[in-house]
């Protein structure tokens, strides 16, 4: 189930994809490609919903999705084993899939709510005594004692809400053999890896691998375009489609302010479903942050500080988690 720190991670990502994809000139009239956010995929076993996915269907004939070549996961709470075994899963469901981008998100420390009978009750209750009612978002970040920087963690009340402190992004590109890519490959003629400390993030982040890895996938991605053209209208001038370049540009800094916007949202959202406990005593789930929510669902899930990684050593995981020799 995404939450708003997933949104915040690929929003930019989103933009950028999508403003290539909708700049190159295809033919509308023959092929039709979507970006879908949050959209079910058929796998062997049942289905996956993956962060974002592009599915390219003929514009006549049966509207079945013929092609997906770009898949991105994001995670925050699940483990490094589920992550890229639901990565696996789709490539062998889906072996045309051209790019695939996965983020690790890291938290410093486990988050736990505080104890209801703690003297943050009585600090944070908002309302009266007698009608208790959360802070907004506003009057809650504003009581925030630490630096609002990347690094730093929230803590308001003398109690820390939220303290993300690094992610780490996986790029593959399918090979020009036309082999499924393979995500236990560290080739970086087909992968790259960067991560981004939030320690003075302007000097901490070098993205420029990702991004021309990125760019490289979305170049497969056009000629995967002009190939299905071809298959359905053997006669159609792909000249200008052939010719056709990545010019979208992604500025990784825009992403990190997106990221500390989120961590205030993030961080509220926990202050409402605690206040929401230790006030209302509602069992409602609606009032429940997606995370929390989501980590009920999933047996697999641990916290990001501490997040597990594959137990087959084949598979990728956090890198941070691999001992230097």
């Amino acid at each position: 189930m995404p939450t708003i720190l997933h949104e915040a991670f690929f929003d930019h990502v989103k933009v950028f994809v999508d403003k290539y994809i909708c700049d190159l000139p295809y033919n509308r009239d023959v092929i039709s490609p979507m970006i879908h956010m949050n959209w079910s995929l058929e796998i062997a076993d049942g289905s996956v919903m993956p962060n974002m996915v592009i599915s390219v269907t003929a514009v006549e004939g049966p509207l079945e999705v013929v092609l997906i070549p770009f898949y991105r996961e994001c995670a925050l709470l699940e483990t490094d084993d589920h992550v890229f075994r639901k990565v696996e899963s789709v490539i062998l469901a889906h072996l045309d899939v051209i790019c695939i981008l996965v983020m690790l998100a890291h938290e410093a420390a486990d988050y736990t709510a505080p104890d209801c009978d703690s003297t943050i009750s009585k600090t944070l209750c908002g309302g009266t005594d007698s009608d208790p009612k959360p802070l907004t978002l506003k009057q809650f970040i504003n009581l925030h004692t630490t630096p609002r920087s990347f690094g730093e963690p929230i803590v308001i009340g003398d109690y820390t809400w939220c303290h993300l402190s690094m992610a780490e992004y996986f790029v593959w590109v399918k090979r020009d053999d036309g082999s499924p890519i393979n995500i236990h490959s560290q080739d970086p003629a087909d992968m790259a890896y960067r991560v981004s400390i939030f320690i003075d993030f302007t000097l901490s982040i070098d993205m420029d691998a990702v991004t021309e890895m990125l760019k490289r996938g979305l170049t497969k991605i056009k000629d995967s375009f002009i190939n299905f053209q071809k298959e359905l209208e053997p006669s159609l001038d792909c000249t200008a489609l052939t010719e056709a370049t990545v010019n979208a540009q992604t500025d990784w800094r825009l992403v990190s302010k997106q990221i500390m916007g989120a961590c205030d949202i993030t961080t509220h959202r926990r202050y409402v479903t605690w206040h929401n406990v230790c006030f209302t005593k509602s069992d409602d789930l609606s009032y429940m942050d997606s995370e929390q929510a989501y980590s009920e669902e999933e047996p697999g899930i641990v916290s990001t500080s501490e997040r597990k990684h594959a137990n087959t050593s084949t598979l990728p995981g956090s890198r941070f988690k691999i001992q230097k020799s």
